[in-house]
């Protein structure tokens, strides 16, 4: 016996296969066979191999076996939304999926979704179980889980709002989140039922080594030296969570059209952090901000990250410690112009006796799409 055909079906929740064997000469003579195989595979989706004899044209006999190989019974879904983080409008900012009931996925499942997503990060809400947390928020990149992100913190937040994780209210909502650091505060600015605005506030900032010699990097990023002692500052490693190499600039020019080796540069932020990117800056803008800003993270699988609320946050550290900071409350740094996502990213840090002691980092959320993935 020869095999017709072999089909696959998918729909209300279910996925199947089926193989028909016939000794029919000819092949389109095995029509009924396909059209009794759908029907019956769409009637009995709850039955696991089995085989099935039956009447076709002219009282002739066919074998037909059905089988489901293992494939379980019912697909599981799971509800998401895309937002736009530090985006004045759709479609600019730095994209984020939101999962905001992700309850039954287990850590490769969550992986994987996050490389389907094919975005920079995607962000899985589970229960707390901390005091005082409003709700869990795991962050992915495709590279693995990160202990705290910015854009994911921000979007996160507007989404459990949204979707009634965080109390329904007016005026400034305080709530708070639980990630790998620990359990850190968020503030929504809401008029009229829409978020207009998202504060977190980052983790413990921190400055550590200097990177006096710059050759290397200035390679791996395809500059010249000068164009980084030029700032009189040196890269050095800063965090409010999780690390990165911030690297001053001396003029827009050069980063805007800065085409870094990212493998090299991967290799040169291995010895940084496991997480670790490279955040150049130049103290001028395009725009009206007050500085301009490109975030590149190989070993992430993220080229360049359209915004970076981690990174700017502990720029804002970097700057606070070499007494760099811009003379407001609140300082915006652009990026992501140079992918076509545009984005503007508020910092604000707290000074105590001369080191930066809080940071808080701000912006807007745009929602743009709303969705329902369904696996096995």
């Amino acid at each position: 016996m020869r095999v017709i055909s072999r089909i696959t079906l998918s729909g209300k929740c279910w996925t199947r296969s089926a193989t028909l064997r016939s000794s029919i000469r000819n092949p389109n003579d095995g029509v009924p066979l396909l059209r009794f195989a759908i029907d019956h595979l769409r009637r009995r989706d709850d039955r696991g191999g089995q085989e099935k004899r039956v009447a076709t044209r002219e009282g002739s006999r066919r074998d037909i076996r059905i089988s489901f190989r293992g494939l379980p019974t019912a697909m599981r879904s799971f509800d998401f939304w895309r937002v736009d983080v530090f985006a004045a409008r759709p479609l600019e900012g730095n994209p984020l999926a939101v999962f905001p009931r992700a309850g039954g996925l287990t850590d490769q499942e969550m992986l994987a979704i996050t490389r389907e997503m094919n975005i920079s990060e995607t962000t899985f809400v589970l229960p707390s179980s901390k005091a005082g947390a409003d709700y869990r928020n795991r962050i992915f990149t495709p590279g693995g889980e990160l202990p705290f992100a910015g854009h994911p913190s921000l979007g996160t937040a507007y989404v459990a709002f949204m979707e009634g994780l965080i109390p329904r209210a007016e005026g400034i909502v305080r709530a708070h989140q639980e990630v790998g650091i620990g359990v850190l505060p968020l503030e929504l600015e809401v008029r009229s039922g829409a978020v207009q605005r998202v504060v977190m506030t980052q983790g413990q900032p921190s400055v550590g080594r200097t990177i006096s010699n710059v050759d290397r990097l200035a390679k791996a990023l395809r500059i010249k030296p000068r164009d980084i002692t030029a700032t009189n500052l040196l890269p050095q490693i800063a965090s409010t969570g999780i690390a990165s190499l911030q690297v001053p600039i001396r003029s827009l020019e050069i980063v805007r059209e800065m085409d870094p080796d990212l493998p090299a540069l991967g290799a040169l932020l291995k010895r940084v952090s496991p997480e670790a990117g490279a955040y150049v800056f130049a103290f001028e803008a395009a725009g009206d901000a007050d500085l301009h800003s490109r975030g590149f993270f190989p070993l992430s699988r993220i080229p360049e990250d359209p915004a970076t609320g981690s990174a700017a946050g502990a720029c804002g550290a970097y700057l606070a410690s070499n007494q760099r900071l811009p003379g407001k409350e609140w300082f915006v740094i652009e990026q992501g112009i140079e992918i076509g996502h545009p984005s503007r990213i508020e910092v604000s840090v707290a000074i105590e006796r001369g080191r930066p002691a809080q940071v808080r980092v701000a912006g807007a959320v745009v929602p743009i799409m709303r969705g329902t993935l369904m696996i096995p």
